[in-house]
């Protein structure tokens, strides 16, 4: 019963994870659409390309069972 609640857990956490990594990205994206200055349009699309990133390996986590669910 305790295993349960620990796969629970630990899935409770990856969901939370690719909502937050969702949420950057949506944040860097408005950035990106917002900025003028050269050198922050560069800093935006950093910001941009990692969240991506990141919001593609927790779902290739979710998907792969990786992260112990």
């Amino acid at each position: 019963m305790q295993q349960k609640g620990a796969f629970e857990g630990k899935l409770e956490q990856l969901a939370d994870a690719i909502k937050e990594a969702k949420e950057e990205w949506w944040a860097a994206e408005r950035l990106f659409a917002e900025v003028t200055d050269p050198y922050l349009v560069d800093q935006a699309i950093y910001m941009m390309e990692a969240a991506e990133r990141k919001y593609m390996y927790l779902w290739k986590l979710a998907r792969s069972g990786e992260y112990g669910c």
